[in-house]
């Protein structure tokens, strides 16, 4: 692992930040009904960024693989209950630079997994024992466009990643 190194970016809280996708997020809260709620581990930060909470996690940092397990429930909401999306415990699979960011369907006691989207970073940086992803790329995948009602087509970006989590 590299040593960190000196950068104006602020380090991210502990856990998983990420925005999703800010023209989505703007477009429910323009709803008349449009809500926007995290519970069960996952806040709203003051930058606007959903925070998930870190859980166990298997990830190897010399090998670049394994397992990152956030925990947290945030739910986007409009057009009189027509409209929901559901993120729950999101977990981001890496292998070789590259990941898939998968949600719990909530069956299966959260090992019933629906992929999101995939995730491209740079090696984490070490900081003060916790591993730091400052910005990862995230292109939305064909169930997580199904996820948007196909608002957005697969492989189209999504806003990054920021994580940061003890392994």
């Amino acid at each position: 692992m590299n040593p960190a190194s000196p950068s104006t970016d602020p380090m991210p809280p502990p856990g998983l930040s990420w925005g999703i996708k800010r023209s989505f997020i703007d477009y429910i809260g323009g709803l008349p009904d449009g809500s926007v709620s995290a519970a069960d581990g996952a806040t709203v930060l003051e930058s606007g960024l959903f925070c998930f909470t870190a859980d166990a996690s298997d990830y190897d940092a010399a090998r670049g693989t394994g397992v990152l397990r956030f925990l947290g429930d945030v739910r986007l909401s409009g057009h009189h209950g027509m409209l929901l999306v559901r993120l729950l415990d999101p977990w981001i699979t890496f292998s070789g630079g590259s990941g898939v960011l998968s949600i719990s369907t909530g069956d299966g006691g959260g090992q019933d997994r629906s992929t999101v989207g995939f995730v491209r970073a740079e090696a984490p940086v070490d900081v003060e024992g916790t591993l730091v992803w400052q910005h990862a790329d995230v292109v939305i995948s064909p169930e997580g466009s199904e996820l948007f009602d196909g608002q957005y087509a697969a492989g189209q970006p999504m806003d990054p990643l920021f994580i940061r989590a003890r392994t």
